[in-house]
């Protein structure tokens, strides 16, 4: 540049022209203002070095001009010369045949050889060593073919031809296709580079690593959530979101509480203050609050450095399924004991029961049916003859006999014959009330004495848990949503049922009564004969609000 030009003026006018970015390639810029001329700038980058060629524009020079040009151009090759003589990484200048041309002092210095032994030399014979690595030859033809400028290669571990130890070697190669030359710049790291590679790698291995293990743990088919000391979710794989509902950028952050019910979180203080490997059977809450059983297992994740717990993983297994095959395998046993009891209690009460039709016969012969007591004994003749024969279907149905008669059935007719007997024989329908809303009902297959005993055991039910004058409606007709099903719907004004025994109210011998106003068997003998029939019962009650025992039924027209 102009001589009377520093240094700090030139800065705001490189950084006008050229911008901040970082030079891959030379810059040609007009119009450069300097020192009051106008100059064109050259930027010509080499590795972390640049030289800046300036050149006056529209200036007619004369002889002592010229003389004058052409000295200050020596002078700056001389400087430019110096610069690349002493700068701070090797370079070597080479025709495109491979043929050395020039070497700077630190080249040199890495080769250990005078330079003058090597210009006019074949790089690949000055080093063989470092061309028997294929890396090096693959590179160097590259460089000698391809149209591109610019050449980047990096190796780790190299061994180079004039040293005894392991270093990070860089070339950088640049063709010069106006000159038809190469410039190859080689740069070997010191020890603190070299360390700021090692760490740089290592980093990379351990992006890569934590990458591997996060891929794994969404693979695994369990809920694996990973919590920090003040309980929030730092970690929530692919399995957690499935199950659970939420995605993992909802939950980051936020309490690991939020997942279990409040009488469980005990559980889970266990879970944070044990040392050792923690495991519980607990529920877990879905994003739309419903809940499923899970094992869940913990265990503490110390930091390296400190030797302190610094997360706490929770591996969650859901056990919904096992849980339910469990339950109903218990139902099973349970049912299959009601079987064999009503067997047993079949024969005990079949023979008795002869007696008493028999002896109704008898007295029916005897007596006149003018006699005031005629009706009596017919109804003890009906009554005992309805239960011979209650207990002969419920014989043949325990041991599911192939020849159980199923008949097709009006349901309306079934529960008509149901409701009026109980308001005649028992003593607790004359303190409640009874209201039929019927519609048009298809027609089912089944077994009319078994159906009606079943719906004669929920009604029973009903009224027992109703105070006096309590009511009790039952609705019967079309599923116009589930398609061809009967829905019967007894409903009452009773008591209620709490939560956590509407679960249970078909269990065997489960009764929330006293001793002497039931047995736990009656809703248990219903929920067999519904689902013996291919139906099923729908529970809903609360306490205080009463209860409504909804049954469906398969229609065949």
């Amino acid at each position: 540049p102009p001589a009377d030009t520093s240094l700090f003026d030139l800065l705001p006018e490189l950084r006008r022209h050229l911008g901040d970015e970082v030079l891959h390639e030379s810059r040609v810029c007009e119009g450069v203002a300097l020192g009051g001329g106008i100059y064109t700038l050259r930027a010509v980058p080499a590795e972390n070095l640049i030289t800046f060629l300036f050149q006056e524009q529209d200036v007619a020079l004369t002889d002592a001009a010229a003389l004058a040009e052409i000295t200050s151009l020596r002078a700056r090759n001389s400087l430019l010369e110096t610069i690349i003589e002493d700068a701070p990484i090797g370079l070597i200048l080479l025709n495109e045949d491979g043929t050395i041309v020039y070497i700077n002092k630190k080249q040199e210095q890495n080769t250990r050889k005078k330079r003058q032994l090597l210009i006019d030399q074949d790089i690949r014979d000055i080093y063989r060593k470092t061309f028997d690595y294929p890396q090096i030859m693959e590179f160097f033809n590259t460089v000698t073919t391809s149209s591109d400028v610019n050449h980047l290669l990096v190796i780790d571990h190299y061994y180079p031809q004039f040293y005894k130890r392991d270093m990070i070697i860089k070339f950088l190669a640049r063709r010069l296709k106006e000159q038809k030359k190469i410039a190859l710049f080689v740069e070997i790291e010191d020890d603190l580079y070299r360390e700021k590679r090692k760490t740089e790698k290592t980093g990379e291995e351990l992006r890569m690593s934590q990458n591997y293990l996060a891929h794994l743990l969404d693979a695994s088919p369990n809920m694996v959530i990973s919590v920090d000391s003040k309980r929030r979710v730092v970690f929530f794989n692919k399995t957690a979101e499935r199950l659970l509902g939420f995605e993992a950028g909802e939950v980051y952050n936020s309490p690991v509480d939020r997942f279990f019910p409040k009488e469980e979180l005990s559980k889970i203080d266990a879970a944070f203050s044990s040392q050792d490997l923690w495991f519980d059977t607990l529920h877990i809450y879905r994003s739309d609050k419903s809940s499923f059983p899970i094992e869940l297992y913990s265990t503490k994740i110390k930091n390296e450095k400190t030797g302190k717990d610094s997360e706490t993983l929770l591996l969650a297994v859901d056990i919904e399924e096992r849980y339910q095959l469990r339950k109903n395998l218990i139902q099973s046993q349970k049912m299959n004991f009601i079987g064999e009891l009503v067997s047993g209690l079949a024969h005990q009460l079949n023979n008795p029961l002869v007696g008493v039709v028999n002896i109704a016969d008898v007295l029916l012969e005897k007596i006149g049916r003018d006699d005031e007591k005629y009706p009596y004994v017919k109804m003890i003749r009906e009554a005992g003859q309805n239960c011979k024969e209650v207990i002969s279907r419920l014989l043949r149905f325990s041991r599911r006999q192939e020849d159980v008669p199923r008949v097709d059935l009006d349901m309306r007719q079934v529960l008509d014959a149901g409701i009026d007997m109980l308001i005649k024989q028992h003593p607790r329908f004359k303190c409640v009330s009874v209201k039929r809303s019927y519609r048009f009902t298809p027609i089912i297959s089944g077994d009319p004495v078994l159906l009606q005993q079943a719906f004669m055991n929920m009604l029973l039910n009903s009224a027992q848990a109703s105070s006096d004058k309590g009511v009790i409606t039952v609705t019967c007709g079309a599923d116009r949503f589930r398609g061809r099903q009967v829905v019967v719907a007894i409903t009452d004004t009773g008591c209620g049922i709490p939560e956590e025994d509407i679960q249970r109210v078909f269990e065997p011998f489960f009764s929330t009564k006293n001793a002497d106003d039931g047995t736990g068997i009656g809703l248990s003998l219903a929920y067999w004969i519904i689902q013996d029939h291919g139906g099923r019962i729908n529970v809903e009650s609360a306490p205080g609000k009463g209860s409504s025992f909804t049954t469906y039924l398969p229609a065949i027209r």
